[in-house]
């Protein structure tokens, strides 16, 4: 049975899923201000809630690997082939810290995914995918409607901030919680 939305309670974990590196070599990264703009948009409804953003957690991740880690990455563009078990510890644990960040997303009540203009990120899919699988509820902010990983691995698709703002205003999270596909 399903309780009715006034009895549904808001989202309090939120995971900000979006284009980090997209297609850009190296460890160029896009711009990520939009960051900022979702924690605020979040927080300033939601005081209490929970928002994990992977970009602040890279950050700080990296700042304890400052060389190390960016000089075993840029190395990989040098190279043909790349096997996993051939990879640095650095290496693995970067990578393992972005399986932990996909499986945050799944843990998460709602996953945040912004994808601007037609740029893909093979990053934020794969964070999209793990909260649908998870049952959580993707919000998808993106002019992408016809891609079909975005169609496939959204609960609900936006066309801007302002329409994710008018979301939270009319407890869109609140509806959410629980109805994921």
């Amino acid at each position: 049975m399903t309780a009715p939305p006034a009895a549904r309670r808001q989202a309090r974990s939120f995971f900000l899923a979006g284009t980090m590196q997209g297609a850009r070599p190296g460890a160029h990264v896009t711009d990520q201000s939009y960051r900022a703009a979702l924690t605020a948009a979040i927080t300033e409804r939601r005081p209490d809630a929970l928002v994990h953003d992977p970009g602040v957690m890279m950050r700080d991740w990296l700042a304890g690997h400052p060389a190390d880690v960016r000089a075993a990455h840029a190395a990989l563009a040098a190279r043909q082939t790349i096997h996993r078990r051939e990879l640095g510890p650095e290496l693995i644990e970067l990578t393992d810290l972005f399986h932990q960040l996909t499986q945050l997303a799944a843990d998460s009540d709602v996953c945040v995914a912004w994808l601007p203009g037609h740029e893909p990120s093979m990053g934020t899919a794969a964070e999209m995918l793990s909260a649908y699988r998870a049952r959580t509820t993707v919000v998808t902010i993106t002019e992408m409607r016809q891609n079909l990983a975005v169609l496939s691995c959204s609960t609900l698709i936006l066309p801007d901030l302002d329409a994710f703002t008018a979301w939270l205003d009319n407890a869109g999270d609140a509806s959410a919680v629980g109805d994921a596909p």
